[in-house]
Parts: C-alpha cells; structure tokens; sequence
C-alpha cells in the first residue's frame, strides 16, 4: 500500500518561503536557540508554518486507514480479490464482511494515525499559548482547535470510549485510559463553539483549504446527525441551527450541474460547494490519487491499480437517469488520458475491457465492478500525480442534514433533499421518508466516507447485502481498540464483543 504525505495548497508557498528563510546563511540572524513561540509567531507565513502538520491529519480521509475503515465496511464500496492483487492476506474482505479483530492493520492505523494528528495539534496549541494573543493568533488557534475536535470525532465515531489528551505534556508513567464516549462528544461540541468566534467566514483565495466558520458549523451539524449513536440522546434541533448557520451564511450555494461540483474549472474559491477542501497539485507530495484507486490498469497510461468497486446492491438502487451515475464506469471501457484517450481500452489479455455491475468477491477477474469517476482525470496529470481536490465537508451534505433534521423534527426537510435530487436530474419527490433520506446521501456522497455512519444511524449497518451476510453481533458498529494499544497501554480496556 502507497503512504504518501502532503501538504495542502494554501500552505505551499508560504511554508517554502518560512522553511527558506530559515536555511539562510547570515551572521546577523537570530539563533535557533532564541527562536521562541513569543517571538517567532509573529506573521501569516510564520503561523502557517506552524499549523500545517496539524492539516496534514485530514489527508487520510482522502486515502488511509480512516477512508477504509468507513467506506469499504459498508454496502456501496468493495475491493475485490482480482487473483493475486488486492488479496493483502485478506485484510480488504476482513473489512466488507465485518470479521475484523483487534490485529487488522487498518484497525491500528485508524487509531495511531488519528491520534498521531492530535498530538500535532496539542503541541501547536501549546507552542501557540505562549505566543502574544493577537487576532491573527487567535485565528489560527482557533482553526487548529476545531482540526483536533475533528479528530477527536473520528475517533469516537471509529471505537466509542477513547483517552481524552488535551495537552501535549503527559506522564509516561501513567498513560491515559479511555474516557466515555458521551463525554468526549461534550468535549468536542464545547471545543467547536468555543472557537467558531475566532474563525474567518471566508480567508479567500490565497486561503483556500483552510478552517473557516463554515467548515466549523459543518462539523457541529454532523456531530448532532450523530448525536443518538454518540451519546444516547437525539439532537435534532441542534444539528438543524448549526445546518442554518451554514446555509444563512450566503458563502455557498449548490453547483448547478453534478459535474461542475468536481471541475477543474470550478477548484479553489470558483467552488462554492467545497466548505473543507484538501486543495492538490499534480506533483509527488501534494497530490490526488483516487483515480489509481479505482480505475483499470489500462484506462490511463499511468496503469492504475485496479481495485475499489461499486457493489451490485448499491449500483442498482440508483434511479434510471440520474447524473450520478455518469461518474460511475460500467459497461465498455476507454481509454481516459494520454494519446489514445477515446479509444476503447483492453485487459491485459487483450480482450475488449468491460466493467461489470455483477461480480464475485474473491477470483474476480480484472473486469469485474463499477468504477468511480467522480473526480475526474486531471488534464496536468504528471505521471499518476492529480490536482483533484477533495471535499471534506460540502455543501449538499448540509443540505442533506438539514433535511434529516427536519424530518425527524417535524416530517419536514423534503425541499432540501429535492434541491440535491434535481441537481442530480431526477424528478423531485412528493413525500419524504428515513429510507429517501438515506439512499439520498449514499448517492449523493459515494466514496465521501460517510456511509458506514449513514447506515449505523438507519439502523442497516449490520444487515446483509451483496457480499456479506448479517454481522454476527451488534459490537461491530464500533472498531475494537488495537491490539498493539492494549500491549502498550495498561490502562486502556477492549470494546465488547471482541
């Protein structure tokens, strides 16, 4: 499996000219000694610098253990065993049946990965605590408060009860045991409104990336989404004002095509549907690489690796006509870049290449499963390196919300889920049901990572679909703890039922 790190877009420039400005020779400079939080963070460059590890952490919604964890142990992604590639000693089955342990590597990674973008963001804090409380500082203290409560969010969603660590001094002597679930929920909400005051509503171009009042409300809305699962207790009302807060805020609106949501020509601040963007470049670092995902060996001349698939189930429960679904590949392939591009594509036997929608989980042959275009083939691709942009948090997920929101509230929210459908080209419908409301979001946001909480929330998490019978028991709507944190962590206890 590829492990690439990068940097968001806003921050390139500025980091390079930071990092540059340090490797200066120069006799009359400071020394790094004397280098201090209260005299360093001083600037935009400089705070930037400072909070781009910290960033960093999302890029495993992107690709990583996170995405995997939430998207290919639900009903709309799987990653078949096409001979010996993507077999990895069945870790990606473990995943779509729901037979994971406390061992599966995507397990750990979810939890020491995220954790791992915490303890970045507590020594920010603290490094930041120290520096003069300008406005500017403030600013950014703020958005690096909401990236860890982000993080923290994750985590609860993944395995329930987990420590608590707000400060990046601790004894290691006594490492720190799980803290409930609820509580950690209340710590988050707390954090979230605790610094949306000072956070910009838009930083504009030269910003784009970066934590706004938006993305803040956007992440408290999809907390009260999740609110009965969390914690026991439904916030309905709660996640409707913080969708309103978004929605009143005039920085967004819906694209009035589903292909213009994922244009190169609409990325940066020309997309008004983006609410938390990882902005990419076609470079090694920075970079997209969904397409190498998915797509065929022969599609791009890049040979992709052949993998993630849309399940049969949840291909067919797309409506006849719906534009979603031209970002998904069936039937006839093409070639999608370089001098052949147009032309029909071929397997490596040399037979005419057809994606499949009906497919075996193990022996599929290198045909076999829909394949996802969502984000389409960048134009200044260099080698398999893409600019694509992802969308942590975008605006017709708030809409969505809002809608569930208001029907569990009231019966209500059937105006915001049309305004998704019609986007989509479908016709709008009369009434509004849970069952509308969770086919709504899975198509609307395939392959976003939401559908695993999507389907715990429903109440469907645990059922059968293509592949998979029933979950052989309620405990695996969460992860287990890790192996390797229970060897190293005394005090940390096993969820149930592993």
């Amino acid at each position: 499996m590829l492990n690439h790190y990068r940097i968001i877009r806003f921050s390139v420039p500025l980091l390079i000219t930071v990092l540059f400005t340090w490797s200066c020779t120069d006799l009359e400079e400071t020394p790094f000694d004397l280098v201090t939080p209260g005299n360093f963070y001083k600037t935009e460059a400089e705070l930037t610098a400072a909070v781009v590890p910290v960033y960093n952490g999302l890029n495993q919604t992107q690709w990583g253990d996170y995405m995997f964890l939430q998207d290919v142990s639900s009903d709309a992604i799987v990653v078949p065993t096409r001979g010996g590639d993507w077999d990895d000693g069945g870790t990606w089955r473990a995943l779509q049946l729901h037979s994971w342990d406390a061992t599966l590597g995507f397990v750990g990674g979810g939890w020491g990965n995220t954790f791992g973008a915490i303890a970045k963001a507590n020594s920010t804090l603290d490094a930041l605590a120290m520096a003069e409380q300008t406005d500017l500082v403030k600013t950014y203290v703020g958005e690096t408060k909401i990236l860890r409560a982000l993080y923290y969010w994750w985590l609860i969603d993944l395995y329930g009860d987990v420590p608590l660590v707000t400060s990046s001094e601790n004894d290691p002597d006594n490492p720190p045991s799980r803290t409930a679930r609820a509580e950690v929920f209340d710590w988050i909400v707390g954090e979230i409104n605790a610094a949306l005051p000072d956070l910009e509503e838009n930083h504009g171009s030269a910003g784009h990336g970066r934590v706004t009042k938006g993305a803040a409300n956007t992440l408290l809305a999809t907390l009260y989404l999740n609110a009965e699962v969390y914690t026991g207790t439904a916030k309905w009302t709660e996640c409707k004002a913080a969708c309103d807060a978004v929605i009143n805020s005039g920085q967004y609106q819906l694209l009035s095509t589903v292909a213009d949501v994922f244009s190169f020509a609409n990325e940066g601040a020309a997309n008004t549907e983006y609410i938390l963007t990882l902005g990419h470049l076609p470079l090694d670092g920075v970079t997209s690489f969904r397409h190498m995902a998915t797509l065929h060996y022969n599609n791009i001349p890049a040979s992709p690796w052949n993998g993630f698939s849309v399940l049969t189930d949840f291909y067919n429960s797309y409506e006849e006509g719906d534009a979603r679904l031209d970002q998904i590949l069936v039937g006839q392939a093409y070639v999608l870049a370089g001098p052949a591009a147009g032309d029909s594509a071929f397997d490596r036997q040399g037979n005419p290449l057809a994606f499949t929608v009906e497919f075996p989980l193990i022996d599929a042959n290198e045909s076999a499963g829909p394949r996802m275009l969502k984000w389409p083939i960048d134009p200044a691709m260099t080698g398999w390196f893409s600019g694509a942009d992802y969308a942590v948090f975008r605006y017709s997920h708030v809409l969505l919300m809002k809608a569930e929101a208001d029907f569990n509230l009231s019966g209500g929210g059937l105006t915001e889920l049309n305004q998704v459908r019609t986007r989509a080209g479908l016709d709008a419908l009369a009434s509004i049901d849970a069952d509308a409301i969770l086919a709504e979001r899975g198509h609307e946001l395939l392959w976003e990572s939401y559908r695993r909480q999507d389907l715990i929330r429903h109440g469907k998490f645990l059922e059968a679909w293509t592949h998979k019978d029933a979950s052989d028991g309620a405990h695996r709507v969460l992860f287990p703890v890790p192996q390797s944190q229970l060897d190293a962590n005394p005090n940390l206890v096993q969820n149930p039922g592993y």
